[in-house]
């Protein structure tokens, strides 16, 4: 008896390990109303509207979150899908108020060395990974959204860890993405820019200098 439940239990623990983040552009979601009402949408199952996450208003965890449907005005909870005008990307979208926040627990990518994500806006938004705070900054501009990225600390990579996001003020995120690519430090910009400016100097003094007769 104790042997076979040794062996669930270490079956439990490898599937565990292998399983990486699931329905990180939130376009999972099933079962829900066809047209939610305005302006404060309705409640749906957490387990519906956001699979593989968890949603939660401060340390208290949501079985059931408000779903709006181009109406966003944050009256149901902190945590809310979005979708139709409100979305950012594809259908669904997640919309985060202050102390509001989602988590997931998987399997950080062997091969990835960045998180990158759409939001609205980031004021007061904290990103962590396995416990660590994520700096992040912005790479691109989309049609009302802001593409951001942060490096992963290499302790992390290959581990399972937690990953969450939490709201300080009224943010809309979409299409959480792990990716190969290492986000340039601002310093390391700065530094290949000046570098290059003094080699395209160093250049034209070179070739301004008078030769010599052979």
């Amino acid at each position: 008896m104790i042997a076979t439940v040794l062996v669930v239990a270490m079956v439990f623990a490898v599937s565990v390990r292998g399983q990486g983040f699931i329905n990180l552009n939130f376009e999972s979601a099933y079962n829900l109303p066809s047209n939610p009402p305005p302006p404060n949408g309705t409640y749906v199952p957490v387990s519906n509207a956001l699979p593989g996450w968890a949603a939660f208003d401060g340390p208290n965890a949501y079985s059931d979150i408000y779903y709006v449907s181009n109406f966003f005005y944050g009256a149901g909870t902190a945590v809310e899908l979005a979708s139709g005008s409100v979305a950012l990307n594809g259908t669904f979208s997640v919309g985060l108020y202050g102390g509001g926040s989602i988590s997931q627990t998987g399997l950080v990518p062997n091969s990835d060395e960045s998180l990158q994500f759409e939001a609205s806006s980031t004021l007061n938004l904290e990103v962590t990974l396995g416990g660590q705070n994520l700096s992040y900054s912005a790479l691109s501009k989309g049609p009302g959204y802001t593409l951001y990225g942060a490096n992963i600390p290499g302790s992390l990579v290959g581990q399972v860890e937690e990953l969450e996001f939490i709201g300080g003020s009224d943010i809309v995120l979409d299409n959480i993405q792990f990716s190969p690519m290492s986000i340039p430090e601002p310093g390391e910009s700065g530094l290949i820019g000046v570098g290059a400016v003094l080699f395209g100097v160093c250049r034209r003094r070179k070739d301004a200098w008078p030769r010599k007769n052979t």
